[in-house]
């Protein structure tokens, strides 16, 4: 998970992550329903009626082309928040896309989480042609 602004050095190494790994990626990416169960099979959580919570997650998918893209046309996304147990991690996941996006003052557990889960949902082919994309995903799937 990207937590601080890029730096040129950053970019230059994901550019290079990029090309060492693009040509051996397929296509993995895991549906929302299924990103949405194993969110819920792996951590203790409450879901939550948070419409401004929905309102956001959905603003960020709306928001964004790479995102919005993922939308089957005529279709809405489908927003759950949960409340991960014993802390203030808040977890939005769309059931149609299976963007999510995480909220939380802990930035090293939000940070475990995210990269979880994001190793767990996989690239699509649009996924696969974005550098910070493919390198987020090989440095999540090796740890």
């Amino acid at each position: 998970m990207l937590t601080t602004k890029p730096t040129v050095e950053m970019i230059e190494n994901w550019k290079k992550i990029f090309e060492e790994n693009r040509n051996n990626l397929f296509p993995n990416r895991k549906t929302g329903k299924e990103v949405d169960e194993h969110f819920k099979k792996s951590y203790d959580y409450e879901e939550l009626d948070s419409p401004k919570h929905k309102e956001i997650v959905e603003y960020n998918i709306m928001h964004s082309n790479h995102n919005k893209a993922k939308l089957p046309d005529g279709v809405l996304p489908q927003i759950v928040v949960y409340k991960v147990k014993n802390t203030d991690i808040l977890v939005g996941i769309d059931k149609v896309t299976g963007f999510f996006q995480i909220e939380s003052k802990d930035i090293e557990k939000m940070a475990e989480i995210y990269d979880e889960l994001f190793a767990f949902r996989g690239l699509d082919l649009m996924d696969i042609d974005n550098y910070f994309l493919v390198a987020q995903y090989v440095e999540c799937t090796n740890k």
